[in-house]
């Protein structure tokens, strides 16, 4: 007993020594290990055990070879941004995840690598976008599918805060895309933002039960929600229940998921006040406001729906896209012109910074819209007045100034730019329509997951420049450039020594 003590000391110490890169691999494993869940409620699928355990040994390995042989240097250079020195831990911990995820498909024979690969990647990412038979999937798949989802929308990096410390993981937090911290430590952030997390999937899953929606499927669906993914066990989505209630519960779910984790804290301590007042809150207000009844307005006149199927119909397509969670329960793509069109709209703007959710941002579009407003006011005005223009963070108010409104102006613009060649790298390999490249394309890099079947029937190219469009719209672009460059620097550097 002393020798297996004093052995597993020393694999210990050596997997410290090895750095994040081994703690991730490590900690991916443990999450490789989720699906098995099913096995005691579902006998039959104990054929696909495998398909799981194999990757989870493989990381394991990959693990210690990290540990052994790759050891974590500080940065040589005197100032090196927090940004671009978690970039390539960053990177890899999603690269490694989307690996682990698309493995279990190609060794269950469920999928080819290249589609496993865009289906992994959808369920990290939160996207949603499927190119398999919900219908016809084991259960083991379908957890899978859905907890990939879950940690995904909750932030892989937020997973690790809760596991270790230091400045290095605090520079990880920030790079993958959290702006705000909602504690004074990261491990008491992380573990606020996961325990909101598990109450919201305890909560709704007792709500779809109540609503008479199968465990197994309340507890995938409610993951979907929380993460503004889109997963379904059902190839007709929420349709196929068919169910009001089931309808206005994802609705719920699905707002909770596309709100900021420091205003979900806020609701949790009852400080509505600071809640409503936030900029993001009221504008959300406003845009839900005009969106479902020019929605529903469509619908009744063009689709000929009655009013309050219009109105049902309205309001869970619009909080769906919006939230870029991606439920539905009609084809979207096949609605009346003008409802595609707000929904193309809403599909751009996606949710709140700090959420689950993917798009330009609620805040962003906000900003953008009252600058630019102000800029043209200014210069119809004869008056030298200066507007001070401000906006409310769920830690108080703060002037909206010159930077903000440059970095607004500049995400828009090379969003807005990447959406634009996607669409025509999706036409070019796949041969598909501008409107129809153009639709899966914004749908991928928002993390939306609405289709109108081109990803599920396409070729591999295509796919591949979907799988890039989903992880630039989860990680918000500019991480994914800053580790890629950096990347190839440190490989450079290396190979020069």
């Amino acid at each position: 007993m002393k020798e297996l003590s004093e052995q597993n000391k020393k694999l210990l110490k050596i997997l410290r020594r090895g750095g994040y890169y081994s703690k991730i691999l490590l900690i991916l494993a443990v999450l490789g290990c989720v699906p098995l869940a099913v096995i005691p409620f579902y006998r039959s699928d104990v054929r696909y055990v495998h398909a799981f355990l194999l990757p989870v040994l493989i990381y394991c390995g990959l693990a210690f070879v990290f540990a052994l042989f790759i050891k974590e240097k500080p940065p040589t250079r005197q100032y090196i941004s927090p940004v671009v020195s978690a970039s390539v831990p960053v990177i890899f911990a999603w690269g490694a995840a989307i690996l682990l995820g698309a493995l279990p498909f190609v060794f269950g024979g469920r999928l080819g690598f290249a589609r496993a690969l865009f289906e992994s990647t959808s369920g990290w990412t939160t996207t949603g976008l499927t190119v398999v038979n919900a219908d016809e999937l084991p259960a083991i798949f379908l957890l899978h599918r859905a907890f990939m989802q879950y940690a995904g929308g909750l932030g892989f990096i937020v997973i690790m805060g809760i596991l270790l410390e230091g400045r290095r993981i605090t520079g990880l937090y920030n790079a993958e895309g959290h702006p705000e911290g909602l504690m004074p430590n990261l491990r008491r952030t992380s573990m606020a933002i996961t325990l909101i997390y598990l109450v919201s999937l305890v909560l709704g899953t007792v709500a779809y039960v109540i609503a008479k929606m199968p465990v197994f499927d309340a507890i995938c669906h409610t993951m979907s929600a929380l993460s503004t993914a889109g997963f379904s066990t059902r190839n007709a989505n929420i349709g196929a229940y068919g169910s009001l209630p089931v309808e206005l519960i994802s609705i719920v779910l699905m707002l909770i998921g596309m709100t900021n984790f420091a205003a979900l804290l806020l609701f949790a301590s009852l400080r509505l006040k600071r809640l409503f007042a936030m900029t993001e809150v009221r504008f959300l207000g406003k845009v839900l406001l005009v969106t479902i009844p020019l929605t529903a307005l469509s619908l009744f006149f063009s689709a000929k729906l009655g009013v309050l199927r219009s109105i049902r119909d309205s309001a869970f397509a619009v909080v769906s896209i919006l939230s870029t969670t991606g439920f539905s329960t009609a084809d979207y793509s096949v609605y009346p012109a003008f409802a595609v069109g707000i929904s193309l709209i809403l599909m751009i703007i996606g949710g709140m910074t700090g959420s689950t959710a993917g798009g330009i941002k609620l805040l962003r579009t906000s900003v953008l819209i009252r600058a630019t407003k102000a800029n043209i006011a200014k210069r119809l005005s004869s008056s030298n007045k200066v507007t001070v223009l401000r906006y409310t963070r769920p830690n108080g108010a703060a002037n909206i100034d010159g930077k903000l409104i440059y970095d607004t102006y500049e995400f828009v613009a090379v969003y807005l730019a990447i959406i634009v060649a996607g669409t025509l790298l999706v036409t070019l390999f796949s041969g598909a329509t501008l409107y129809d490249a153009f639709y899966e394309f914004t749908s991928a890099i928002g993390t939306i997951g609405v289709s109108n079947g081109l990803s599920a029937q396409t070729n591999v190219p295509t796919l591949l420049v979907l799988i890039f469009g989903m992880i630039l719209g989860r990680l918000e672009m500019y991480i994914v450039f800053i580790g890629i460059a950096e990347g190839i620097r440190r490989t450079v550097k290396r190979i020069g020594k």
